[in-house]
């Protein structure tokens, strides 16, 4: 028999989810969800993996804690029209704008970071599969490598062999030196850019069990040969362009901007829906997870050197050092009662102080670029603390509210692969399941909705990805 929505929140708020079979308990399996009408408000749901969508572009590059796209898919097949426009302000590698183009709906993406507004664009552009193809031919005619002399990539690189062997280094030097040479078009340079930039990771020295770039000095690496590597991401690559090439109309189009998601820079209201996840609070340090990277392409993406990246990495929304100047004094106080900092390992206090008022202004941002009545759907994990669960979740629908949202209805899923090893036997610190928020544009201010459950359960070790 299903809950009535006191009885679930009373259910999942007193659940001890200790042991497997308690956590399992609380969840629904479905192969997708149900209508939102459907839903009851704190309902939690397991997506069955063996539902799978189409690969499209969506593998084209590694990405850390992207969302999976039937979560997007769901939000745009059920709240957007043929010819809506849809925006993602913290669109990070264009999950959502993938799964708008199959829509054949006008998207747009917003992202502060380099390096994820590249993959964006490359993910999306209207490139013909044949042109690469004949690109890729006459990259093979004049790429030789390896390059001689060495020369690091970003001027102000030390111990650059830390990082690569002077084969790959004099491989992928020669390689970029190739693509940079062939007389491709921006979008067609930005595609094979991207490619390239997919293998660095796997033919570096940089540990590959975890995002964090790092150099193991206990787990030797052998890294593959560049070439063959490079071959086979661009066989993927192509395949997924191809695909989606053939779902997608000719009127689908997708704008990628980097901008800031707290200060969204368009006419007003001219988006119908927004669908984001935005980053996690002091989880993911993407930049520095992308370190390598930056260290190769940081100077054709605006970023000239490692200062210049050092700085970036500490001003975009959940950076875990923020700059000085983006750290306000105090938590709004909405979150009095949600947040208490003495539960806040000190040196992360300004980090949460920071994350919290980047939201403030983002949901301030989005209200005056959504039309009105426009539905938000808002896509967060909660964070831990010393003494449990961050209630982000109930934090974030708050500062909504007061910007002028309000607050329809949330449910949760369950996390089912966890890609981001951590420290703590790979278990700590790992987001377990995520919200999916739908708010609405009512533009005035309404009630704070009741808080939501806070499940809190661990994961089996065959959960963690090793």
């Amino acid at each position: 028999m299903a809950l009535t929505q006191p009885d679930l929140f009373s259910t999942l708020d007193n659940a001890d989810c200790s042991s497997d079979g308690a956590a399992a308990a609380l969840f629904r399996e479905v192969p997708s969800f149900p209508p939102l009408g459907d839903i009851a408000n704190g309902e939690l749901f397991s997506l069955s993996l063996s539902n799978r969508a189409p690969g499209l572009t969506h593998g084209l590059h590694r990405f850390p804690a992207k969302y999976i796209p039937r979560i997007p898919a769901w939000v745009i097949d059920e709240f957007a029209g043929e010819d809506d426009v849809v925006l993602d302000p913290f669109c990070g590698s264009g999950t959502t704008l993938v799964e708008a183009l199959l829509r054949s709906r006008q998207a747009i993406g917003i992202d502060c970071d380099p390096l994820a507004c590249l993959i964006s664009r490359a993910k999306t552009y209207a490139v013909s599969p044949a042109r690469i193809q004949q690109l890729v031919i006459e990259l093979h005619r004049i790429w030789r490598g390896p390059a001689v002399p060495l020369v690091a990539p970003m001027p102000d690189l030390a111990n650059f062999g830390h990082w690569f062997s002077e084969r790959a280094w004099g491989d992928l030097q020669a390689l970029l030196t190739a693509i940079l040479t062939l007389d491709a078009s921006p979008e067609e340079r930005d595609f094979l850019l991207c490619v390239f930039s997919s293998i660095l990771r796997w033919v570096s020295n940089a540990d590959d069990q975890t995002q964090k770039t790092y150099v193991s000095g206990t787990l030797k690496k052998n890294p593959p040969e560049v070439e063959p590597l490079f071959c086979r991401a661009l066989e993927k690559a192509l395949a997924g362009l191809e695909e989606l090439t053939f779902l997608r109309r000719s009127s689908a189009a997708a704008t990628v901007i980097q901008g800031d998601a707290s200060d969204i820079r368009l006419p007003t209201h001219p988006v119908d829906l927004i669908v984001t996840s935005p980053p996690y609070l002091d989880s993911v340090d993407y930049m520095y997870n992308f370190m390598l990277e930056y260290f190769w392409l940081g100077p054709l993406l605006g970023v000239n050197d490692r200062r210049t990246f050092n700085r970036m990495r500490r001003g975009v929304t959940g950076a875990k050092n923020p700059a000085a100047d983006a750290r306000p004094p105090a938590l709004p106080r909405c979150l009095d009662d949600l947040i208490d900092e003495r539960d806040i390992i000190h040196h992360r206090v300004a980090a949460t102080r920071a994350y919290c008022d980047s939201m403030r202004r983002h949901f301030h941002s989005a209200a005056k670029a959504l039309k009105r009545d426009g539905y938000y759907f808002l896509i967060i994990g909660n964070s831990q603390t010393r003494k449990g669960v961050l209630p982000i979740h109930d934090s974030l629908i708050r500062l909504a509210v007061d910007a002028g949202f309000a607050f329809e209805k949330a449910f949760a899923y369950r996390i089912r692969r966890h890609y981001m090893k951590f420290p703590r036997a790979g278990r700590g610190g790992i987001i377990t399941m995520d919200w999916v928020i739908a708010l609405r544009n009512a533009q005035k201010r309404t009630s704070y909705p009741d808080r939501l459950p806070l499940p809190d359960f661990t994961l089996r070790h065959d959960e963690v990805a090793n």
